[in-house]
């Protein structure tokens, strides 16, 4: 059975209410600051009712969000981003970014809000949405981290449930499909922005298994792999971010087609970008091929194998 993902990210949604007093914190003065003289006028309402539109033309069977739905992460940013989510339409799988988690605040008051719409269950448990043959398995990079920082770690009890998901679900047959915020893989995003814990991330998707790895945090459509490993890692842009003279980073989003063929994955990555007419078209093409695992039920064993 075929399936069809919309992967965006950082949709950094319209900051229309101000934090209360109770709320503030250095950091999040500063991110306010950067919001209202510059990053306001980057991320737009417009852009983003584009990239949704399209996604809707172009049909899905899920969408993965790999996080910063908000820009402070306070809880009323929060709230409307539930209100966000639960307006779409499509199945959805949702994970926090850095901006969702930007102070030591409470999971039930922030990223917490978003289980009911396709969030993680809890701040340990990865969000897990099957569709068709493909599994959507989303953990946490989001962390506290000090002022001008906005680097990630995924703690030591997901790492143990995303391998565990990854195993079942490879033994099932299915296409594993990981979802993060920060890039797990070096290079794609300043050290200050970078996904801390690294090797023990990436040595559990080698050792476990996955047909790829969706995120977002770097506002880039890029193409990377996890290291020593030909596990594709799939960057986006800012599913906000205004249209301008290219196309690099200006608003898109990623359909991705998988599909079985005899025993293999092919997997066809379409980004897709805002250009200045308000439309969005092709940027680029990426196809690729994964060895698909059979599954348990479809092993049968031969007479070598029977003791």
């Amino acid at each position: 059975m075929s399936a069809v993902l919309a992967h965006l990210s950082d949709p950094h949604l319209p900051l229309e209410i101000v934090p209360s007093r109770r709320e503030w914190a250095i950091k999040r003065i500063i991110s306010m600051i950067s919001w209202r003289f510059n990053r306001r006028h980057i991320h737009r309402t417009r852009a983003l009712a584009a990239v949704m539109r399209d996604i809707d033309a172009c049909g899905a069977d899920a969408l993965a969000i790999t996080g910063d739905l908000t820009n402070l992460g306070t809880r009323e940013e929060c709230i409307a981003a539930t209100r966000w989510l639960d307006r779409l339409p499509t199945p959805r799988a949702v994970i926090p970014g850095n901006h969702d988690t930007m102070i030591r605040a409470s999971w039930a008051d922030g990223p917490g809000l978003w289980r009911d719409v396709g969030g993680m269950p809890d701040e340990e448990t990865p969000v897990f949405l099957r569709v068709g043959d493909a599994a959507l398995i989303g953990v946490s990079s989001a962390v506290p981290s000090p002022p001008f920082f906005a680097s990630g770690r995924v703690s030591d009890i997901q790492i143990d449930r995303m391998a565990e998901l990854l195993r079942r679900t490879g033994e099932q047959g299915l296409c594993r499909v990981v979802m993060i915020h920060h890039p797990p893989r070096k290079g794609l995003v300043l050290w200050s922005k970078a996904l801390r814990g690294l090797d023990r991330f990436t040595e559990a998707v080698r050792s476990a298994g996955a047909e790829m790895v969706l995120h977002g945090h770097s506002h880039q459509g890029t193409f990377s792999t996890i290291p020593d490993s030909e596990i594709p890692v799939i960057g986006v842009t800012s599913a906000s971010h205004r249209p301008g003279h290219s196309l690099k980073r200006a608003a898109g989003w990623n359909r991705i087609s998988i599909h079985k063929e005899d025993r293999d994955w092919q997997i066809t990555v379409e980004s897709r970008r805002l250009a200045p007419d308000g439309q969005l078209h092709d940027f680029r093409t990426t196809r690729f091929t994964r060895p698909a695992l059979r599954a348990e039920a479809d092993i049968r064993p031969t007479k070598e194998s029977v003791l």
